[in-house]
């Protein structure tokens, strides 16, 4: 158990120093061989590298515009993720973003992290995700309209791996049976012939003149970088996967036939005709332009997963799924057959200049749209029914015999956004702003308050103190440690306007009457309303007071085994006034800090984070004494003037503390490489990951 030391009895201490010994000189010489792990018995042998400021996190500043103009003066949402949000990501901040007004912000993230998902929601709820990295603790980026997303990159294979033979430059004919070949550079071939299982790849530019593929299991794969014009028709009748720019000339059609197999991850653009023939299958993830006719043929099966334009008429007699967008600037047929069905699935839309109906449309999910700008005809057999509407913008004029029924309805009122697969989109958005401040109800965590429109979560984290300042104690870290998370509330303007804030009292390891509190960037005058807290007097900044004396909270340490006290918790709130920016406010632990409020010492004795400014209540006199190596000018703060040691650490994790005199170090097996390697290695050494822990030594 820790004895109580009294400052006169601590102020006849002399420290003393000598020279360093062998066990230091190695210990130096570990720290400075990259990729070493670092073993010591205590914290104290560690050595410190000059500067190093023991921190696990940082700030990370972000400024964020967007191109999207859309939507006059409603705001969009702008959402900041650590990790993918569709795979768990956890989101940081979020708040207004519109042409004129960026949002900006201040972050406190794990050293860990180095990138951040961006997520972009309209009113309307489209939404554009993006990927940044931080750079010099930045992020600066502009977010497109979904509309402006260039199609036709999607990662594929390329010509650096996996090929069995590469030809640079092909020409005159080329004929290949087996194995993988590349073709790179300048493409120029007259006849490419493909059989057997033959696979090739080509990530040149230039152009074939007639291709013959004489097996269904030969495979043609255009790379990202591929961009190839065919002089005459093609003819697909083994595996055509494209990631890259085709195009063909206004006399070549391009004929999907039999068992054939075409994949659009990219662009084509079809100088004449495409036809899909007999049981082929085609694919359309990215955008495909027809100058003339697509007839969809019977047997033949068409998936439209983005972008597909017909400069002429769109006949279908097979089966065509459509999940994108389909324009027409004649006529579109849609045959009937028993096999023939035109299914549109969750916001689809057909947009065309004229239409017959001979046959079915079915939509599936969500409403889908067929819009006629012209004429709409259609017979008996004709039938539109699901989940869509059918809109004829002048009406329907006939010879009109189809029927319109099983949940489908005649109306031109969807609205469909505009995305980077459809262009054109359909109505306006059904924005309600209920209290009128700018954020429509969709994107606002507070509908029906105006002063209110975003929750900005941030934890849990953990703080955990020595208390023997300016003296050093026996580092493990447990004297007091507080867990804590916050949400900081901003309002369409991006000013925070409230903070709801968690503290739970872990654990109180010292013997000291240590009390907490935390100091945060807004004056004393522009905090109100508090509850769970006392707002200290005497204070230039807020100062929010969770307890005085930790041993009126909890009367076992939660050290010692066997020996247990619930942790306390403390559920704190108030205002802020002002114009408090998320930028200036932050998210973070602002500067938490504890003082020994023992009989001898007195509130004077604050214990803050290293490079934390003590607050206007602290005894400056004490800074320099003792072991405290503090240079207030410099911000250099809270560290011992022999080795740069702490008597704080902040965790970004609910920290699972070391037990009674259990050296922090002891009890997490990489911090000392951490601190030696100025927190280039194991920057997440307090993780719960394999050989960084010693439970022997973890409470």
């Amino acid at each position: 158990m820790k004895k109580l030391i009294v400052l006169a009895a601590l102020s006849t201490l002399v420290v003393t120093s000598c020279k360093k010994n062998l066990e230091e000189k190695f210990l130096e010489s570990q720290a400075l061989n990259k990729g070493a792990t670092v073993t010591v018995e205590k914290m104290t042998d560690i050595k410190v590298p000059a500067g190093f400021n023991w921190n696990t996190t940082r700030d990370v500043s972000i400024k964020l515009n967007t191109s999207d103009a859309r939507f006059g003066g409603v705001y969009h949402l702008v959402s900041v993720f650590v990790g993918d949000p569709a795979n768990g990501g956890v989101k940081v901040a979020e708040g207004s973003i519109s042409t004129e007004k960026p949002f900006e912000a201040k972050v406190n993230t794990a050293n860990t992290v180095q990138e951040f998902y961006l997520v972009k929601t309209a009113p309307d709820q489209s939404k554009v995700v993006e990927k940044v990295k931080i750079t010099n603790n930045n992020v600066n980026s502009t977010i497109v309209v979904a509309g402006n997303t260039v199609l036709g990159k999607t990662a594929g294979p390329d010509c650096s791996t996996g090929c069995g033979t590469t030809v640079n430059n092909p020409s005159g004919n080329r004929s290949y049976s087996s194995g993988t070949t590349c073709l790179t550079g300048n493409i120029n071939i007259s006849n490419l012939t493909l059989s057997g299982n033959a696979v090739v790849r080509i990530c040149g530019t230039g152009s074939i003149n007639n291709l013959n593929m004489n097996s269904s299991t030969s495979q043609l794969i255009f790379t990202s970088t591929a961009d190839i014009n065919f002089t005459s028709s093609m003819p697909i009748n083994g595996i055509v996967v494209n990631y890259g720019e085709l195009s063909s000339d206004n006399n070549a059609n391009i004929n999907i036939n039999s068992n054939g197999s075409f994949t659009n991850n990219g662009t084509l653009m079809a100088g004449k005709n495409f036809n899909p023939n007999g049981s082929s299958t085609i694919v359309n993830n990215g955008f495909i332009d027809v100058d003339e006719k697509l007839i969809n043929n019977s047997g033949s099966d068409f998936t439209n997963n983005c972008k597909l334009i017909i400069h002429d008429d769109f006949d279908n007699n097979g089966l065509f799924k459509n999940y994108g967008y389909v324009r027409c600037y004649e006529e579109a047929t849609i045959q009937g057959g028993s096999n023939n069905e035109f299914k549109q699935y969750n916001g689809a839309m057909l947009h065309t200049e004229d239409i017959q109906v001979n046959g079915t449309i079915t939509g599936f999910g969500t409403t889908s749209l067929i819009k006629v700008l012209g004429d709409s005809k259609g017979n008996s057999q004709g039938l539109i029914n699901g989940a869509q509407n059918f809109c004829d913008v002048n009406g329907i004029e006939g010879p009109w015999n189809s029927t319109i029924n099983g949940g489908a309805t005649q109306s031109c009122s969807l609205y469909i956004p505009v995305s980077s697969c459809n262009p054109a989109g359909n109505g306006s958005a059904p924005i309600t702003d209920t209290d009128g401040d700018g954020v429509a109800d969709s994107n606002d965590d507070y509908p029906s308050d105006p002063n209110k429109a975003y929750n900005n979560a941030f934890g849990p984290s953990t703080v955990a103190f020595e208390d023997q300042w300016p003296y050093k104690g026996d580092y493990d870290m447990n004297d007091v440690v507080v867990s804590y998370t916050y949400n900081v509330v901003t309002n369409a303007s991006n000013n925070v306007v409230r903070v709801e804030a968690q503290y739970i009292l872990r654990a109180t390891g010292g013997a000291y009457n240590n009390g907490f509190a935390v100091q945060f960037p807004i004056t004393r005058a522009q905090a109100s309303g508090v509850t769970g807290a006392t707002l200290e007097a005497g204070q230039t900044k807020a100062v929010l007071v969770m307890f005085t004396n930790m041993r009126e909270e909890m009367q076992m340490w939660n050290t010692l085994p066997g020996q247990t006290s619930s942790p306390v918790t403390y559920n704190v709130a108030f205002n802020v006034g002002g114009s408090n920016t998320l930028a200036s406010f932050g998210l973070g632990s602002y500067n938490p800090f504890i003082w020994n409020g023992t009989s001898g010492f007195g509130r004077g004795y604050e214990i803050h984070l290293p490079g934390q400014l003590p607050t206007d209540l602290a005894n400056n006199a004490l800074f320099g004494s003792g072991n405290d190596g503090s240079n207030l000018g410099s911000g250099d703060t809270y560290v011992s003037n022999d080795g740069r040691y702490p008597w704080a650490i902040s965790i970004p994790t609910s920290f699972d503390y070391a037990k009674e005199k259990a050296d922090i170090n002891t009890a997490y097996t990489k911090f000392a490489t951490w601190v030696s390697s100025n927190g280039s290695q194991f920057a997440d050494w307090y993780n719960n990951t394999s050989g960084y822990r010693n439970a022997a030594n973890i409470y």
